[in-house]
């Protein structure tokens, strides 16, 4: 007469879905923070390989394209005296203040033309990116 049913019963099923939406929200948050710096890394690794390129591109056409990055509030390029090489816009919330670098421009023997500081601000950092007289590239610090 009586069945003998397998399966779970509806309490024991609410209870693995609690414990389940609760796993998920622990570690949604983390992620989210990990993803965010991980962008920060990228888009500062990214800027660094630019001035490298623009300082290999200056020493290799010597003294025949003047080629420079100019920054912009949300973006920056990379020019020569013709047109523009490469275009780089930053993702939302980021910003560059150029203080009194506008551009950034290196010798044919790979030496940085004008010395000075910008600052690169993400949502949640501010780096300070400075371009000693005498030396190749620039250095970026954590603020």
């Amino acid at each position: 007469m009586f069945h003998k049913q397998q399966g779970f019963t509806l309490i024991e099923v609410i209870v693995a879905f609690s414990i389940f939406a609760i796993l998920i929200l622990l570690t949604v948050p983390s992620t989210y923070s990990l993803l965010e710096k991980k962008t920060e890394e990228k888009i500062l690794k990214l800027f660094q390989y630019d001035i490298l390129y623009l300082q290999n591109k200056s020493m290799a056409n010597g003294a025949q394209d003047y080629l420079r990055l100019e920054l912009n509030q949300d973006s920056y390029t990379i020019t020569d005296t013709k047109n523009e090489l490469v275009v780089r816009e930053l993702p939302h919330g980021w910003e560059i203040d150029p203080r009194n670098l506008k551009t950034i421009s290196f010798n044919h023997n790979g030496t940085i033309r004008f010395a000075g500081t910008i600052e690169i601000l993400s949502p949640k950092n501010r780096y300070t990116v400075t371009f000693p007289i005498g030396k190749g590239r620039g250095y970026i610090e954590k603020r």
